[in-house]
């Protein structure tokens, strides 16, 4: 019976460590086309409501590579620090989206998002705000 609680101690610790290989960013360009990839955020507007648990701002994610739009389908994946944010989205003519979500808990402060499409990431900055500031 210890052997089996060992051996489900060690799957469940090999799982988690894949789990988090398999879903960290990675960076390193793995060719020379891609080394000419960037990556850049916006958010529409750029102040969320703090109070409004449906308020949303877009996060727009424009890719390039060279001065042209990455190829259609390009997956971009997003994560925030605060509130709730699309997982992934897809690339049109270099534009992939993703909607931005208030915690409506007002308590005002600011979010970092991240983006990774490919082997290039952007981080950009929204404050989560009370509507009359």
């Amino acid at each position: 019976m210890r052997l089996f609680a060992l051996w489900g101690q060690r799957c469940v610790a090999m799982t988690i460590i894949a789990l988090w290989v398999g879903c960290a960013f990675s960076v390193a360009p793995t060719n020379s086309s891609q080394s000419t990839l960037t990556l850049e955020l916006s958010a529409f507007p750029d102040r969320v409501s703090v109070e409004d648990s449906t308020a949303q701002a877009e996060i727009w994610a424009t890719v390039k590579q060279g001065n042209k739009p990455v190829r259609d389908s390009t997956v971009v994946v997003f994560a925030t620090t605060v509130g709730q944010i699309t997982a992934a989205t897809i690339t049109l003519d270099g534009l992939a989206v993703a909607l931005l979500t208030s915690p409506g808990d007002s308590r005002p402060r600011q979010a970092t998002i991240i983006a990774q499409a490919l082997t290039v990431r952007d981080t950009l900055d929204i404050n989560f705000v009370f509507v009359d500031q």
